[in-house]
């Protein structure tokens, strides 16, 4: 039913854009053989250049938000988490350059992200597991932000692009410039010796909504959403030395912001992300050897919640680790050319204040990785496996114990060609994901997300299997592809909203966790209690996407299409599922004149889990028309205007905690210009 509802969805109803460059053919950084999404067996989208400007957002989930399978926690704008598949939190990586973010937004969905979309260059979504890689917090899927910090091309000259914008919704204005510089770039014995430097700004007001807050009460406050003000600052840089045997650099970035968790009256949020990172490769260091590469970040985040009236802070959460990758190219070895590689991550997660839920604990795992994959014919075969350790060792004071886990995964898949462009690709995989600190020692209150979270030290490796279809037709003015996915967890770890009390309503619980009596006392316990447990579960979806680019035409047609279900045994639905969602965008481009018109068509959401409220679906139009003009010798620049949301939805997204109280903003206008030397 799902599928035939999506596929008549797909063909005969208007949907929104899937902007990306996913049909294209792009490198895929966060794969070490250099896959394009057309190789390769598993879902991948890229969103660059132009694509990426559109779509450019406070927060990665929304920037992502219309990919297929993709979405966004739903947080306000400030802290928006990429959801994959319906998959979120420790079970969707995030990296920046292929390196964990390690700050602490898998914890909550009111954490933001530690990456500025303003200061990416490609962003790259793996669809799926991307565990053997990754490792077990990729077991759902992988989202990489790539920067140019450390350059890994000879630049000649002074390169650079400058932006600046508003938007009417938040009252918001940003800036950031970005410069790239080197000497020596024409490629003599001596090398090239190459610089970035990097900055911007943004600030941000509360922003206007279509209706009342609180869905339903119209006493609620309206027009615009309380304490949903963001505002932020980076600076960057890095320098790399470009040669013969390969390249080394060196980058360091500072971000710096504020915003308000509009779930709590008053509290902000300020955070501090400090990163550093490392790259070392050599090209053909020994004999069968093509590439080898050594890749670190280290990383300091903190983030204070503050009370408003009181400008103290209440909960501080700290974050530092490393996370370090060897990887090394083989050349094809009885045909199959592969990549092996050692991923070291150490990290001390802690939290104090009134709301520190979890014990100080440090998170180690380390793993050994291989991928290979071989040629048949006009198809190939993809292969790999890994093995790691990891454990979880909370402060010796807080009376938790120490576990310890082995997760492994593997995978098997390939492409097969059937009748001209059109092919046929498949992946079988197993992957085992070892349990976040907050799934095993989460024992307290938590404010925004209106939760007490109890967890389990006693739970085992979550475990899971799946399976992957599609068919994808990737040459000609027509290009598209269709899907399906199903993967079954024997062991699913999430939070399920409790009834210990057995009144057949969710137990309601104040600070201290003492359940109240729903039915004798409504309006006792502020906060949903939330247990951690296991059960065997189910996904399954389908994606689907077309792109038509008539030859000699300035006209272009995008269109996409998705839906997941997910199954917990003995619960029913899983928790905060996207909807059905389908999509389609005209984009034009002549001369100096470009612009789009999409829509995007989200169903109503009705399978829910134990407790949930149903989400009414929505639909959002977006355009923009932007003009570009030559300032000279390499230089361009564009001005543009967006409108965002112009039907003035109210778009409250299944995935958040807070979909009743947070509603995502109206009607918005975003203008700017874009420079590029």
């Amino acid at each position: 039913m799902v599928i035939r509802r999506l596929a008549w969805a797909l063909f005969a109803t208007v949907g929104t854009v899937a902007q990306a460059e996913s049909l294209e053919d792009v490198t895929v950084t966060a794969t070490p053989l250099g896959d394009t999404p057309l190789q390769s067996s598993q879902p991948v989208s890229v969103l660059r250049g132009a694509e990426l400007d559109r779509r450019r957002a406070g927060s990665l989930g929304d920037a992502l938000d219309r990919l297929p399978g993709v979405t966004s926690s739903g947080f306000g704008t400030a802290a928006g988490r990429p959801v994959v598949r319906g998959f979120a939190g420790p079970r969707v990586g995030i990296t920046e350059n292929g390196l964990d973010t390690m700050d602490a937004s898998s914890l909550s969905p009111d954490h933001a992200v530690a990456v500025d979309p303003l200061g990416t260059t490609q962003v790259e979504v793996l669809r799926g597991p991307a565990t053997l890689l990754y490792g077990s917090g990729a077991i759902g899927g992988l989202v990489n932000a790539v920067t140019d910090l450390i350059p890994s091309t000879p630049v000649r000259g002074l390169r650079g692009d400058a932006l600046f914008a508003g938007d009417s919704a938040s009252r918001e204005g940003l800036a950031s410039l970005r410069l790239r510089g080197g000497v020596g770039a024409e490629g003599g014995a001596g090398g090239s010796l190459n610089w970035t430097l990097g900055a911007f700004g943004r600030d941000a007001g509360d922003y206007r909504i279509p209706g009342n807050a609180v869905r339903d009460d119209p006493a609620s406050a309206s027009g615009r959403l309380p304490n949903s003000f963001s505002e932020g600052s980076g600076r960057s840089g890095g320098v790399s030395w470009i040669d013969r045997w390969g390249m080394a650099g060196l980058s360091h970035s500072a971000l710096d912001t504020r915003y308000g968790i509009p779930a709590e009256d008053g509290v902000f949020i300020d955070l501090r992300n400090r990163r550093t990172e490392g790259l070392v490769e050599f090209d053909a260091p020994l004999p069968g050897i093509e590439t080898l590469r050594l890749r670190s970040a280290d990383v300091r985040y903190r983030h204070a919640e503050i009370e408003g009236d009181t400008g103290e802070v209440g909960t501080a959460f700290d974050s530092k680790g490393r996370d370090t990758r060897v990887e090394g190219v083989h050349a094809p070895v009885l045909g199959v050319r592969g990549a092996f590689g050692v991923h070291l991550r150490t990290r001390t997660l802690s939290a104090s204040g009134e709301e520190a839920y979890l014990p100080s604990t440090r998170e180690r795992e380390d793993a050994v990785f291989w991928v290979g994959e071989r040629a048949i014919g006009d198809g190939r075969l993809e292969l790999g496996v890994r093995q790691g350790r990891a454990s979880r060792t909370p402060d010796a004071d807080s009376g938790r114990s120490e576990r310890r886990f082995s997760p492994g995964s593997w995978s098997i898949g390939g492409l097969i060609p059937i009748a001209g462009p059109v092919a046929l690709s498949a992946a079988l995989t197993g992957s085992q994901r070892a349990p976040a600190t907050e799934e095993l020692y989460a024992d307290g209150a938590h404010a925004a997300t209106r939760t007490f979270e109890v967890g389990d030290g006693g739970l085992g490796k979550e475990r899971s299997r799946g399976l992957e279809i599609a068919l994808r037709q990737s040459a000609g003015p027509v290009r598209w592809k269709i899907g399906g996915f199903e993967r079954r967890f024997s062991s699913y770890i999430a939070g399920f909203a409790t009834d210990e009390n057995g009144d057949g309503l969710p137990d309601r619980v104040d600070d201290a966790g003492s359940i109240a009596n729903s039915v004798a006392d409504p309006g006792a316990g502020e906060l949903s209690r939330l247990a951690y447990r296991q059960a065997p579960a189910r996904f399954r979806g389908i994606e689907a996407e077309i792109a038509w680019q008539p030859v000699a035409s300035p006209w272009s047609l995008r269109g996409f299409g998705d839906a997941v279900r997910g199954t917990v045994e003995g619960l029913g639905a899983a928790p905060r599922t996207p909807p059905l969602r389908v999509g389609l965008s005209v984009d034009y481009a002549a001369g100096p004149w470009s612009g789009f018109v999409s829509v995007l068509r989200a169903a109503r959401q009705d399978r829910v889990g134990t407790f949930e409220t149903e989400t009414p679906g929505y639909t959002r139009l977006d355009a923009e028309v932007a003009h570009t003009w030559s300032l000279g010798t390499n230089r361009l620049a564009t001005l543009f205007l967006q409108g965002r949301n112009l039907m003035n939805e109210d778009v409250r997204l299944s995935t958040s905690f807070v979909k009743d109280l947070v509603p995502m903003p109206g009607r918005s206008l975003y203008a700017g210009l874009r420079i590029r030397m």
